[in-house]
C-alpha cells in the first residue's frame, strides 16, 4: 500500500503556492439492511487547489476501523485523491479514490446538477 500512498504524498509537496492546506475529520458508518457492519474514523491532512472550472485535492492520515465482528479497533494509514470538473454553471462531474495500508481501495464518481 505504501507504493500507492507515498507517490501521492510526494506529489502534494510539488504543488504551486496557490494550494490550500486543510484538515478533515470524517466519521463513516455502514449499515446494510439496517444492521451495523463497519465504522471508520479518519483524520486527514491535505492540500486542495482549483478554479471555477476544475479542482483537485490530495490528503492522507490515520484511519481507525471498527467492525461488528471484531472486539478492537484496527488502525491503518490512508489517503484520498479526488477532483471535479464543471462543464458550465449548472453541471459537473467529480471523482475520488481512497486507498489504505490494509489494501482497501474505494472509488466513487458522480454527476452534479445545480438548481
Amino acid at each position: 500500500m505504501i507504493k500507492y500512498v507515498l507517490p501521492l504524498l510526494l506529489s502534494s509537496t510539488m504543488m504551486g503556492a496557490s494550494a490550500d492546506t486543510f484538515i478533515n475529520f470524517e466519521a463513516n458508518g455502514v449499515y446494510p439492511k439496517g444492521k451495523y457492519a463497519l465504522g471508520t474514523l479518519e483524520l486527514q491532512y491535505g492540500y486542495k487547489t482549483g478554479d471555477n472550472k476544475k479542482s483537485w485535492y490530495i490528503s492522507a492520515g490515520p484511519v481507525a476501523t471498527d467492525t461488528a465482528f471484531t472486539d478492537e479497533l484496527e488502525y491503518s494509514f490512508g489517503g484520498f485523491l479526488g477532483g471535479s470538473y464543471r462543464f458550465d454553471n449548472k453541471t459537473g462531474v467529480y471523482g475520488e479514490i481512497f486507498a489504505d495500508t490494509e489494501e482497501t481501495v474505494v472509488g466513487k464518481t458522480g454527476f452534479t446538477y445545480t438548481f
